[in-house]
């Protein structure tokens, strides 16, 4: 599979906007939300709250498609990711005001927990888990592509292992090792391409 397979946002969102069409919705909801739920996860947030929070940036999102002009936002991620920090904001303050209601030792758990949320610089977060999206989602199009020993040599690699070693184990020779990554590599990174321009 390749990134001409994926949708470009614009596409999808006009898509979504113009139709309503369940699938482009599904297919964006497929490249995005584990994105945004490693943003949240960042935050220190507990998974059961992260869910909550991802279908409360999901529904913003949906709300947005259909009433704001997607084609005036320069850089989609980075809205995307001050949307979610921003969904974030609500969920703690809304917390707080619920936590007030509560009994004093409730209360001071509650609080406790809210005050671990962290609210970091979010284009740090949003920089390094989209990064790390693109590389899991290009890795998997790129599969199909190679044997099954060239893709594990490579993650082997990737995993810190020596040359040396990985020609042990896989039994084969170091410069076939080397060629082996070297292929992966390559496409992986002319894949990591095609999607960021794609999805950004």
């Amino acid at each position: 599979m390749s990134g001409e397979e994926y949708n470009t946002r614009q596409t999808l969102i006009r898509r979504i906007r113009d139709c309503g069409d369940d699938e482009a919705w599904e297919e964006f909801v497929d490249i995005y939300r584990r994105y945004i739920y490693a943003i949240i996860r960042n935050m220190n947030i507990s998974d059961a709250d992260a869910e909550d929070l991802v279908q409360m940036v999901l529904i913003k999102l949906m709300d947005c498609c259909s009433k704001q002009d997607m084609g005036e936002i320069r850089r989609f991620r980075s809205w995307l990711s001050t949307m979610t920090r921003n969904c974030v904001i609500d969920f703690i303050r809304k917390r707080s005001v619920e936590t007030e209601r509560f009994e004093m030792a409730a209360k001071e758990d509650a609080m406790a927990y809210l005050k671990d949320i962290r609210l970091p610089d979010i284009e740090q977060i949003a920089e390094r888990e989209w990064g790390v999206h693109l590389a899991n989602m290009a890795l998997e199009n790129i599969r199909p592509l190679f044997s099954g020993k060239a893709i594990k040599v490579f993650q082997l690699n990737l995993d810190g292992m020596s040359i040396p070693k990985i020609a042990v184990e896989m039994n084969l020779k170091e410069n076939s090792v080397y060629r082996l990554r070297n292929r992966v590599k390559a496409r992986l990174i002319t894949e990591i391409e095609e999607l960021r321009k794609e999805l950004e």
